[in-house]
């Protein structure tokens, strides 16, 4: 990873740019209807104490926090605790004051009971015809006036009236689940039967997850959220082009709630993850990382472990996100521990602003996440599993990466954005659509490389994919029976007779029907033996496919005094080939769902070693560190930025205190010599020295090594060339 580079994008002059493409920082008081009273001198006090510039305060919409004039808005009863009966407004006025932005809150998601009987039309409908009632509210549907029209007159009311600096939707979606978790299905108003109708061709609407229609019904919610939001952002935009909007993919500043759920496995990764896609597809548009403090909604008061909290912020600001701290409440009243960890990370993003400033992503490498909108959810389970044995892969092993949605490869393809990565690896994905299959054919074509595992690009037996070194498939097998004893390793020393070519079925022998050791299959392996979990496609392989490794087929896993008989079988490990001027290699089998299921490092190093060699040395950033550390690299106005997360602390559910780093060492590339790096955590300048012979280097002179200091939850190296300042 070259120090600077003359790709780096020259950000637009300061005057030409809202307040959001600048680092910015967020407290959130997510009020209770009872809190309308609050000191806001003393909130204010609190927020830029924590290091934040900017913040989140409930306005409108089930409840308004201003004395709004609209009958189908309600007045919060407590604004008379005010002399001035106007919350938004004094808060407004003295964040103003203080050089602070306020953003206002929104939640169109309810109405109270009085509004829902006289407009009816406006609420959300299940399947058997009853409305959503809770806590005294009735949800609405996006479909309907409510949203499609009187929102804009909310809107309209509030930029009226107040100077806010943008807006913040909450919930803003169709109900499905509620607050308690029942599962109310798809809306069946009026207004979504007519617009699914004409968006489905005539579809019926679903009633659940098991119906039909409901993938197309997903892909309605999708197209119908993305149209309001994109209508909403206009007109905020034409009425106030100050205030931004914070919303999903096409507003002002994109969105992600990092926060726990009771019931629901950790995935330790989440907030970076997230935050890594939006980047990568836009990665012009700003991000907000929103931490929650507390553990779920069920307990909104209980505080989250201060060190799980201190992951959201640190993977938020590692990936280039800005951070954002949210309590219930206004300050003080109900104890959250983690707010001290949470202001530490919060005035560190604010003491080194500029290098936060137009960070962009560094990574030639990008694994692909799996779609949700596009996947039944047992293959979307299936391909998940395999995604997240690769991602923890990669990361163990300090392979810089970025994460791109299926979704947008073509997108970012279209954007130019594609070009930048050297390999793209998709995690046993399945069928791919066709403008995709064109845009990776065209990736390899030019030089890229591609890594796919297991199903990624295969679709109706067929390899989609023409950089694959493989035609269709033959044969998949999948689960305990299939493959319980069967491995992939070095082809043995001593093989036996060729096998039958009449297919994997025939191939395979079963426990009972065992060959003895005279028949010429071996008794000692070589390293290393791999056991395939989850699935192996069998696959027609074409002349030019460089195969490597071999499948061992089933033999007795049990007595032990039986366990021998492996065949060697004529299907590989994997296989790799030239396309064009780039290369293409498979791994037909999940070999990143066998990582994450069964912990071992040698399945681990097999694939990393592959996507390094398919790198072929276009990704220079390595790193000495203990595994359970994450490196994240960016580039910032020609500096190499490369935030170094320790995730020793990662339990079960929940995250503990990391166990210090006792330092280490990052190995990259430089452009000219004079390079200098200089911890941010620390503070201190690191020691760095040219890469010599002895230890690996080229001897060009080129290569640096830096001393990285010891750390405990994370450490920020920045590389400057001889001209640039820190």
């Amino acid at each position: 990873m070259r120090i600077t580079s003359p790709q780096t994008p020259q950000p637009a002059a300061p005057a030409q740019r809202p307040w959001w493409h600048r680092p910015f920082r967020m407290f959130q008081t997510n009020l209770r209807e009872i809190d309308a009273g609050l000191d806001v001198e003393t909130v204010l006090d609190t927020v830029e104490a924590h290091g934040a510039d900017t913040w989140l305060l409930n306005a409108g919409g089930i409840l308004s926090f201003y004395p709004t004039d609209l009958g189908f808005q309600t007045r919060n009863p407590y604004l008379a605790q005010r002399p001035s009966g106007d919350l938004v407004g004094d808060a407004v006025a003295a964040a103003h004051a203080r050089g602070v932005r306020l953003l206002a809150r929104m939640d169109f998601s309810k109405v109270t009971q009085r509004i829902a009987a006289e407009h009816p039309e406006w609420c959300f409908t299940s399947a058997t015809g009853h409305l959503q009632h809770y806590n005294g509210l009735v949800s609405v549907c996006p479909s309907g006036e409510y949203y499609q029209s009187r929102t804009f007159e909310i809107l309209d009311e509030v930029i009226d009236r107040y100077p806010v600096d943008g807006f913040f939707f909450n919930w803003f979606g169709f109900n499905e689940v509620d607050y308690s978790r029942t599962y109310h299905g798809p809306c069946h108003c009026s207004s979504c039967a007519r617009a699914f109708a004409q968006f489905g061709a005539g579809a019926a609407l679903p009633t659940g997850p098991d119906a039909a229609s409901y993938d197309l019904w997903r892909r309605f919610v999708a197209e119908t959220i993305d149209t309001l939001t994109g209508r909403i952002r206009e007109h905020i935009a034409g009425r106030r082009p100050d205030a931004g909007l914070i919303l999903g993919q096409s507003a002002d500043i994109m969105f992600h709630e990092a926060n726990n759920a009771i019931g629901r496995q950790l995935w330790p990764h989440a907030t970076a993850e997230a935050v890594s896609a939006f980047r990568s597809h836009r990665p012009e548009v700003p991000v907000l990382v929103n931490a929650v403090a507390f553990i779920d909604m069920p307990y909104r008061m209980a505080g989250e472990e201060p060190d799980h909290f201190a992951q959201y912020l640190v993977q938020a600001i590692s990936r280039g996100a800005n951070p954002s701290t949210y309590i219930m409440g206004v300050p003080g009243d109900i104890p959250y521990p983690c707010l001290d960890i949470a202001g530490e990370i919060t005035r560190f993003h604010r003491r080194w602003d500029e290098i936060y400033a137009d960070l962009t992503p560094a990574a030639r490498t990008a694994l692909v996440q799996p779609d949700r909108q596009h996947q039944d959810p047992d293959r979307y389970a299936e391909a998940t599993a395999e995604y997240h044995g690769l991602y923890s892969a990669l990361q163990e092993r300090h392979l810089p990466f970025d994460v791109i949605a299926r979704r947008h490869i073509d997108d970012i393809a279209g954007s130019g954005g594609l070009d930048r990565y050297a390999l793209l690896i998709l995690p046993d994905l399945g069928s791919l659509p066709v403008d995709t299959v064109a845009t990776l054919d065209a990736f390899v074509e030019r030089g890229g490389a591609v890594l796919c595992t297991g199903s990624s690009a295969i679709t109706d037996d067929a390899v989609q994919l023409g950089c694959l070194p493989a035609t269709r498939r033959e044969a998949v097998h999948a689960g305990p029976e299939r493959l319980f004893g069967v491995y992939v390793a070095p082809e043995p020393a001593q093989a036996g007779p060729e096998p039958t070519q009449a297919g994997p079925d025939e191939s395979l022998p079963t426990p009972a029907g065992h060959r003895a050791p005279d028949d010429g299959i071996p008794a000692a392996y070589a390293a290393p033996v791999l056991p395939v979990h989850g699935a192996y496609h069998y696959l027609a392989w074409d002349d030019d496919a460089r195969t490597r490794l071999t499948l061992l087929g089933q033999a007795p896993y049990g007595p032990p005094e039986k366990c021998h008989g492996h065949p060697s079988l004529p299907h590989p490990g994997y296989a790799l080939a030239n396309h064009g001027r780039g290369r293409a290699a498979v791994v037909p089998w999940t070999i990143g769902r066998t990582y994450r299921d069964l912990g071992l490092t040698t399945v681990r190093d097999t694939v990393v070693d592959l996507a390094g060699e398919l790198l072929d040395g276009s990704d220079d950033a390595q790193a000495d560190l203990p595994e359970h550390v994450e490196m994240v690299v960016h580039r910032s106005a020609g500096r190499l930025v490369v935030h170094l997360i320790n995730l020793s602390g990662v339990r079960r559910n929940t995250v503990g205190p990391p166990i210090p780093v006792d330092g280490g060492r990052l190995r990259v590339k430089a452009t000219e010599p004079g390079a200098t790096a200089h911890a941010l955590v620390a503070d201190r300048p690191c020691t760095v020295n040219p890469v010599d012979l002895a230890d690996g280097g080229s001897g060009a002179g080129d290569e640096l090594v830096v001393d990285i200091p010891a750390f405990g939850l994370f450490e920020v190296i920045v590389l400057s060339g001889p001209d640039q300042e820190r």
